[in-house]
């Protein structure tokens, strides 16, 4: 398949602001991102980094975790933190962050390792994580699934199990759980992205949902979290969410 170069375009960025609040994907995202911080992080961490944090509107929801959070992603156009409080939104490269080495106590990589070359994404997380430090990552699943909706979202791959264990462990993380998302809806999916290949209508279509379907959506995703954040293991998904840790040595 012919790869789009890296990055996201600038369209598609206002296209995510606009869908990050409420959309039945990026919902329930959200909510298996927070569970499973709390499930990682037993304490409030000094520093947060949200590498490819998009338009921002997630990063409140990290203060959680840490005394500090700070995103970073090239398209972002927020006015920067006016206090020592507010989460810090730079502009920059997430394969070549602005930080110091060993900085940061948690690093999320959410949907964006796709987009980038992720070996050198992961390497910078692993810069500048401490030992010990945990990083979340999630990407598109299956490369069999390589739709219209990829092109259309600057993707560069997709991804296997195993693919994403030997990013993250070539890198120097080891990998503690990869667990899959969206698998409720996934033979919806499948029929989406069959009939996606060429077409971008039922790209359009997954974007802007009606309001009932994106809310009987949302519920399906939101249970089956809620499920996976019990452990209660469910076979694949349309995406991936890989826990890693920086070794103590």
């Amino acid at each position: 398949m012919n790869e789009p170069p890296f990055g996201l375009s600038g369209a598609r960025f206002e296209l995510l602001e606009r869908l990050e609040g409420d959309h039945f994907w990026f919902g329930p995202r959200r909510k298996l991102t927070l569970g499973l911080l709390q499930q990682e992080v037993p304490a409030r961490a000094a520093l947060l980094l949200d590498l490819g944090c998009g338009p921002g509107g997630e990063l409140a929801q990290w203060e959680a975790f840490a005394q500090k959070v700070i995103g970073i992603d090239q398209h972002i156009t927020r006015e920067p933190a006016h206090s020592k409080d507010e989460p810090c939104v730079l502009q920059g490269d997430v394969t070549c962050v602005p930080l110091e080495a060993e900085s940061s106590d948690i690093v999320l990589l959410l949907d964006v390792l796709e987009h980038t070359d992720d070996r050198a994404a992961l390497c910078e997380a692993h810069r500048v994580l401490k030992p010990g430090g945990v990083v979340l990552v999630s990407v598109p699943a299956h490369p069999w699934l390589w739709s219209a909706r990829d092109t259309g979202a600057s993707h560069l791959r997709r991804y296997t199990r195993s693919t994403l264990k030997a990013r993250l462990e070539e890198a120097g993380f080891f990998t503690t759980r990869i667990l899959p998302y969206q698998f409720f809806l996934f033979p919806l999916v499948v029929v989406s992205r069959l009939l996606g290949k060429r077409a971008s209508l039922p790209r359009d279509l997954e974007d802007h949902p009606p309001a009932f379907v994106n809310a009987l959506f949302s519920w399906v995703n939101r249970c089956e979290v809620q499920l996976t954040l019990r452990g209660v293991p469910v076979p694949t998904g349309s995406s991936f969410f890989a826990v890693a840790r920086k070794p103590q040595d």
